[in-house]
Order: C-alpha cells, then sequence, then structure tokens
C-alpha cells in the first residue's frame, strides 16, 4: 500500500514537471524533441545543477535556445559519454556478480562431486551387503545418476558462466576504448575540445564549492599560418604533434591538457595558485622555443616553435565564461605584445 502511494505522487510529481518543461520550450520556441525534451524537463526540476546554471546564465543574458545551443546542452550532460558510462557501470556491476556466481557455483560443484563420490562409494557398500534388499540399492543407484547428471549440468552451466563473464569483460574493454577515442584529439592524441568543456565544468563547480584551487592556461602557436603556407599542411599537423606531446609531458595526472581548437591548446591546472600556474606556463614557453622544427632527411630547419599564454584563476564569483574569458583577453595580450611570452589576467 505504502508503494502504492508513492508511486501516485511521483507520477504527479512528474506531470507536473513534463507541463512545466512543456511551458518552457514553448515560450522560448524550442521544438519538442526527445533531447530538447530531456534538456528542458532536468532543467525544471533544477535535478543537474551545471545544466541549470548554463541555462539560467543564458536566459539572463536574453541569449535565445538555437537548435545548436539545444544539441550542445544534451551532448554535454545527457549524450554518449553519460551512456556509455551507464553501460560501463552496468557492465561492471554484472561483472562482479557473475563473478560472485562463479565463486558459489565453485563451491557448489565441489558440494556436489563430494556428494555424488559418497552416493557411489554408498551404492559400492550396500552392494556387497548380500542382505541388503535390491529395492535399497536401485533407489541408490538411481540417485547416484542423478547427481551425476546434476555434477554434469553444473559444469556446463559454470562454463556457460564463464563463456559469458569474458563476453562482458571484452565490451567493457571496447566501451572504454570508445570512450577514450571520443574524448582524444585524434592529431595530437591529448584530450579534445569536448574533453576540456566537461572538465572545465567538472572543476568549476568544484572550485565554486571552495574544493579545489583552479587556474587556467590557454596557449597559441606564434604564426602557426605560416607554418603552414610556407611548408603546407603536413608540417602544420607536425607542429601541432610537438606542442600536443610537450602539453602532455608537462602536465600532471590531476591536469586536463586539450586541444582548444586549431592552433589553440588548452591547460587546466587543479590545485594550482595564479603564482604557480604562471611558473607552469613559462616552462611550457621555455620548453616550447626550445624546439626547432628539421627536416631529418635534408638537414633543412622550417623554425622555431614559439607559443603565447594567457592565465586566469577561478574567483569566487565566476561563471565558466568569465573564468574563460579573462584567459583568453590574457592570451590576446601576450599575442598584442610580440608573442612568445606569458601574460596573467587583468586584476
Amino acid at each position: 500500500m505504502g508503494h502504492q502511494s508513492t508511486f501516485s505522487e511521483d507520477l504527479q510529481a512528474a506531470r507536473k514537471l513534463a507541463a512545466a518543461a512543456n511551458e518552457a520550450m514553448s515560450k522560448h520556441g524550442i521544438a519538442p524533441t526527445p533531447a530538447n525534451y530531456c534538456v528542458w524537463y532536468a532543467y525544471v526540476g533544477r535535478s543537474i545543477a551545471g545544466l541549470t546554471r548554463d541555462i539560467d546564465e543564458r536566459l539572463a543574458l536574453q541569449k535565445g535556445f538555437g537548435w545548436q545551443v539545444n544539441q550542445e546542452l544534451f551532448e554535454r550532460y545527457f549524450g554518449n559519454d553519460a551512456e556509455t558510462l551507464t553501460i560501463r557501470r552496468s557492465g561492471a556491476e554484472l561483472h562482479d556478480t557473475m563473478g560472485r556466481m562463479l565463486k558459489r557455483l565453485d563451491v557448489a560443484g565441489q558440494d556436489v562431486s563430494a556428494f555424488g563420490e559418497t552416493l557411489v562409494e554408498a551404492n559400492g557398500s550396500l552392494a556387497s551387503v548380500a542382505s541388503v534388499e535390491a529395492g535399497v540399492q536401485a533407489v541408490v543407484k538411481r540417485l547416484s545418476g542423478a547427481t551425476s547428471d546434476m555434477v554434469r549440468k553444473n559444469r556446463d552451466l559454470e562454463q556457460e558462466l564463464r563463456l559469458s563473464t569474458a563476453q562482458i569483460t571484452t565490451l567493457q574493454e571496447r566501451l572504454d576504448q570508445a570512450r577514450r577515442e571520443a574524448f582524444t584529439d585524434a592529431l595530437t592524441g591529448i584530450g579534445n575540445r569536448r574533453c576540456f568543456d566537461l572538465a572545465l565544468t567538472e572543476t568549476c563547480e568544484r572550485a565554486i564549492l571552495g574544493e579545489v584551487e583552479l587556474c587556467l592556461l590557454l596557449l597559441d602557436i606564434d604564426h602557426f599560418k605560416r607554418f603552414n603556407d610556407t611548408y603546407g599542411h603536413r608540417i602544420g599537423d607536425q607542429v601541432l604533434k610537438i606542442v600536443g606531446a610537450k602539453l602532455r609531458q608537462m602536465s600532471r595526472d590531476i591536469d586536463t591538457p586539450a586541444r582548444y581548437g586549431g592552433e589553440e591548446f588548452a591547460l587546466l591546472l587543479v590545485d594550482a595558485p595564479l603564482d604557480a600556474a604562471l611558473k607552469r606556463a613559462d616552462q611550457l614557453r621555455e620548453a616550447m622555443a626550445s624546439n626547432y622544427l628539421r627536416n631529418v632527411a635534408s638537414g633543412d630547419v622550417y623554425g622555431q616553435i614559439t607559443v603565447s599564454v594567457g592565465v586566469s584563476r577561478f574567483r569566487a564569483t565566476d561563471t565558466v565564461e568569465s573564468f574563460v574569458s579573462r584567459a583568453d583577453a590574457a592570451l590576446y595580450q601576450a599575442k598584442s605584445d610580440g608573442r612568445n611570452r606569458v601574460v596573467a589576467e587583468a586584476a
């Protein structure tokens, strides 16, 4: 009775949220597609902090919600990553459950085998006693046969479960690989823009709660267009690979290095105050400047690889956008001041 009452209350609440979601989408001219409905149902229910903040900010700035905006919101909070994570967790739970079942079957199989052996021995003993009636021997023989059949079926089931467990393990590995590929820039091997955006949202939420100190480095390869125009895209790609490799090499496990877009890169530093972030930025700049792109076959030197870097620190009053905007403004200042330099955010 109690379960029925709870269900009715949940159903009533769900109906109210559904009506509110429909009203909000209608108000902002949003098509009632399944993806859009998913976003706005979660928004009116205030169930996802990041999503609520993103939509509230757009509403405050009186920005519209075109198809692309809604698609980005859906992919960020409900897209393939969330689905993959759910499948991966479910697969892990199922894998653990089957592992426990196999252990129990091992024990059960041993018990059944021991029981069968005991019956066989008993049957042999009874057969040697002339005074035992034939009916008793027949019963024991039937029990012995049934036990042998049980042992065989138990072993078949155990083999089938082991095969299923192996298949689930393979599926998990494939899902993990797909997830890594979905968040990795194919050319440079570091995180892509999607990886950066998700890490940025998560770490900013932690910074708002005061759990971490957060800084952002935005890097731009100086005169990258010149490499492409003078030597071709193949050389330009090599430059991008070198910068990506150096960024990965000089990052900690808790940092997020990513290709931000084109020739721009980003490094999200967790638990790093501004002075430490500026020091890291200058170390990166110097490490990049030590690279001269050469043609191994001909010995030709294509040029020095340098970067300009803008650095910002997350403040208590920040949004994701303002945090990134200050780093971007600092990067622009570094390029305006002559490139191959680090500039901190304006005070």
